[in-house]
């Protein structure tokens, strides 16, 4: 093993402790309900299912799904494309200079590939849902919200707001029920169209990836089709407020 190499490993190491530390300390903070290793594992491993086996999606008539028309199924199709691709040229190339290094690479980039997998078929198998009087937004395992019909304060158009260079205005205090990952629309700009934004009576929990707590004023939707799910709740809004009156 060379010198370089056990640098980068030494580093990878520190990042990962430090990382482990943060999450720890907000945990014992109260920031986060569960153990957020805990709750890592048992995302992994669900990722790594529904990479595997869980490829069919199921729907009712009270689901609906969000992930079609999302641009996130070319960067997708693209990204495992690269990973394969890279994977291959890596190892071809490494294999007789330093085989250990191959084997790491060859390692991470099926990591990549099957969590990508699994990752993609999380989000269309996790729709928006009615549960009861509830509503349930859970973007596979990267984040989730629930809320009561009862807390929500208004249902309008919404777009996608620009600053005067160009560069996307980012709301705080927002849950974006989107497929495309927040990452490439912080870093590359890239973003689905967004269609409506759910106001709410008053700020409620989310929770993200790490079951850590966000509080949000407001749900923004991003759908292909959202007029059924956004009519269905009009309804159920209203018919709440008339029992209410």
């Amino acid at each position: 093993m060379d010198t370089q190499l056990i640098i980068s490993l030494v580093i990878l190491i520190v990042l990962a402790d430090i990382g482990a530390i943060i999450l720890f300390i907000k945990y014992r903070r109260g920031h986060m309900e569960k153990n957020p290793f805990i709750t890592i594992l048992k995302k992994e491993a669900m990722v790594f299912y529904y990479a595997l086996f869980k490829w069919k999606v199921g729907r009712t008539e009270r689901t609906y799904a969000y992930h079609k028309g999302s641009n996130y199924f070319w960067l997708f199709i693209a990204l495992l494309h690269e990973q394969v691709i890279e994977a291959f040229a890596f190892h071809y190339y490494l294999k007789d200079v330093d085989s250990l290094r191959a084997d790491i690479l060859v390692v991470l980039h099926v990591y990549s590939i099957l969590y990508m997998l699994g990752d993609y078929n999380l989000v269309r198998n996790s729709p928006i849902a009615f549960k009861g009087n509830q509503v349930q937004m859970k973007i596979g395992v990267r984040r989730s919200l629930r809320f009561n019909i009862e807390d929500v304060s208004a249902i309008q158009p919404a777009r996608t707001q620009y600053a005067k260079s160009g560069g996307i205005i980012h709301g705080k205090n927002v849950f974006h029920v989107a497929m495309l990952p927040r990452v490439f629309t912080r870093v590359f700009g890239m973003i689905d169209e967004l269609r409506y934004e759910i106001i709410f009576k008053e700020p409620i929990e989310a929770r993200g990836y790490f079951g850590q707590r966000k509080v949000v004023k407001k749900a923004l939707i991003y759908m292909e089709d959202a007029e059924p799910f956004i009519q269905n709740l009009r309804k159920r809004v209203l018919e709440e407020d008339e029992a209410l009156a």
